[in-house]
């Protein structure tokens, strides 16, 4: 199943692309068309649903559900249905890119993003952190027991070629101090190639660590590893087909769970905010 995943979110995107480009060009050479109106209509959620999350300076997430993109898309369907109906049934490319722009949307919404629930009783809260190894920027071996003595927070992210994890890494970024004048290490990890972790910690430029996971050794230890996770084609080769499941853990001082995030949803993920208020529940 996840590899039609890493197949189909290899695809839709290049449709939307597609469809987006179909109905600008037919809506300026033809003038206004109803049927080319809702195909264009079913392939903006998304475009907006990228954007917002690659752009946003204060947003990691957005909620499971999306209502007023289902709703855009849905009109953009029906526009569309009436305009061919309208038109004699005659527009079949455009009717075919609505139904496109229709159905890319929903399995993205409804299949692609959802990862289902995640069951991982080594994480549960309460329970010592499985210690694992990473390699630091250097490419020198590290371990999450080098840290006992702190407080930590680990952020497990996919790579920098998801707009999700890269918004979550900002949001991190910009409230740094606050978690670390409470004493907090800050751990972000992430299994994409070294040179590409170097790239997003030069970008941030923030004195917390960035460690890397390239064999996804530290994921296998914490049931993390999400299999084809990486969209197929030029990323894949890039990235490798596999990668980690986004997940949050802070521990204490002495290595015990405070608090665990393993989304069932790519794209939703926890605020800084949800850290803050952990940290406060434990004293810290």
């Amino acid at each position: 199943m996840n590899r039609l995943k890493s197949i189909f979110v290899l695809w839709y995107p290049v449709a939307v692309v597609l469809i987006v480009l179909s109905a600008v060009v037919a809506l300026l050479t033809r003038g206004p068309d109803l049927v080319w109106i809702g195909a264009l209509l079913t392939a903006l959620p998304f475009v907006g649903l990228y954007i917002r999350a690659t752009t946003s300076r204060s947003l990691a997430r957005t909620s499971h559900n999306l209502p007023l993109l289902v709703v855009i898309t849905l009109a953009g369907a029906g526009l569309a249905g009436y305009g061919y109906w309208r038109g004699g049934y005659t527009a079949h490319g455009a009717m075919f890119a609505a139904l496109v722009g229709l159905g890319g949307f929903f399995l993205f919404d409804f299949w692609y993003s959802s990862f289902g629930r995640r069951i991982n009783d080594c994480l549960d809260t309460g329970n010592p952190l499985p210690g694992f190894t990473a390699l630091d920027l250097d490419g020198n071996p590290v371990r999450s027991t080098d840290l006992y003595g702190s407080p930590a927070l680990y952020m497990f992210y996919r790579g920098n070629w998801c707009p999700f994890c890269m918004a979550q890494v900002r949001e991190i970024a910009e409230r740094y101090r606050e978690l670390t004048e409470r004493g907090v290490e800050i751990v972000l990890i992430s299994p994409q190639p070294t040179e590409l972790t170097q790239r997003v910690a030069g970008i941030f430029n923030i004195p917390v660590r960035f460690w890397v996971d390239p064999d996804l050794a530290a994921a296998r230890v914490l049931g993390i590893v999400g299999e084809h996770g990486v969209p197929a084609g030029p990323l894949a080769k890039t990235y490798g087909q596999h990668t980690v499941m986004p997940t949050v853990i802070i521990v204490d001082a002495a290595g015990r769970i405070l608090y665990t995030d393993q989304t069932d949803n790519y794209r939703v993920r926890p605020e800084p905010d949800v850290f803050f208020r952990v940290l406060a529940a434990n004293g810290l």
